[in-house]
């Protein structure tokens, strides 16, 4: 039977994610903003279509690190569907040959997401 991933493991993960994104706590905004709104082409209530895809992939593997399953078998699974979810994101964010633009149905040149994600992207996959 697999191990389900050590409680401080999933929680690391949980606050680098948090990083890249903005995640509700208690139904109120985290204060602090996230490396992907703060992106110069994130202006609300149209940001840039890859930034946007690229955040709601994001937000999504938040959401399936949360889900509560019970068992280990069930834990490790989730885990690891979230691991697999955090190296696509990487290959998204660091992109420079313009796969994730047209993979989000954006007509423009790539978007370079900056310094700042690409560094949080790197750290949370090496949880």
């Amino acid at each position: 039977m697999p191990a389900a991933p050590a409680p401080e493991k999933r929680a690391a993960m949980e606050q680098k994610l948090g990083e890249l994104i903005q995640r509700a706590n208690l139904g109120v905004a985290a204060p602090i903003t996230r490396a992907i709104e703060n992106h110069e082409l994130w202006t609300p209530p149209t940001p840039n279509q890859t930034l946007y895809h690229v955040w709601d992939f994001l937000k999504r593997s938040n959401f399936v690190q949360l889900l509560v399953r019970t068992g280990a078998a069930a834990a490790k699974k989730v885990y690891d569907d979230v691991v697999g979810r955090n190296m696509m994101a990487q290959m998204m964010v660091t992109d420079t040959t313009g796969k994730t633009a047209m993979l989000t149905g954006s007509s423009g040149p790539p978007v370079d997401f900056g310094s700042n994600a690409k560094e949080k992207v790197r750290s949370l996959n090496s949880v």
